[in-house]
This record gives structure tokens, C-alpha cells and sequence, in this order.
């Protein structure tokens, strides 16, 4: 995995912070893979109990606080698919590649 304990620290506070205690992170794509370089930081949301408003809003603030704290980093951020919300792809590879910060 290539994040530093800091980031990781980091994004899990900030997670807590903003989607709540029962917010479980986990961090899926290229970051995953120690022999690749460079790539966003690709999270996957779940145990989060917001509506898709609520999504949007949330998902701006996280965004804002993990640049603030770890700097101008390319950061994506998928939220666990919601009861009766269609499960893309890419929630798939997130849940089968996943792991938790």
C-alpha cells in the first residue's frame, strides 16, 4: 500500500469526522499495488448512513479537509452503494480489492 502511516492516519480521522464513527475507508486502485507508481488516491465509503444529498455534501467536505491536510493529492471517493441503489463496477472492484484503512 502506498500510503504513509500519517496519510493513512489522516484519512481515517477525517473520515470519522465527516461521515461519522461507523464510516469504515478503505483505500482500492493503483495505491494498492506496492510496484506501481504515482496515481490518485482511489476510497471507498461504506457503513456511512447519509442520503445521496447528503453524499454530495460530505464528499465536498472530506475532499477539503484531506487536501488541507495532506496537500494537493488527486483524491476519488465512492460511496458504498445506498439500499436500492444499483451496484456499479466499481463498487464491485472496490469491495473485491479494497483494503481497509
Amino acid at each position: 500500500m502506498r500510503l504513509t502511516p500519517r496519510q493513512i492516519e489522516s484519512l481515517k480521522r477525517t473520515a470519522a469526522e465527516v461521515f461519522g464513527a461507523q464510516a469504515r475507508i478503505s483505500l482500492f486502485g493503483s495505491r494498492v499495488d506496492d510496484q506501481r507508481r504515482g496515481g490518485d488516491i482511489d476510497l471507498y465509503v461504506s457503513g456511512a448512513q447519509l442520503s445521496l444529498e447528503d453524499q454530495v455534501d460530505a464528499k465536498l467536505r472530506f475532499l477539503v479537509k484531506a487536501k488541507q491536510e495532506l496537500g494537493d493529492q488527486r483524491i476519488d471517493l465512492v460511496f458504498a452503494p445506498a439500499g436500492g441503489q444499483t451496484v456499479l463496477p466499481i463498487h464491485r472492484m472496490a469491495e473485491e480489492t479494497g483494503v481497509l484503512l
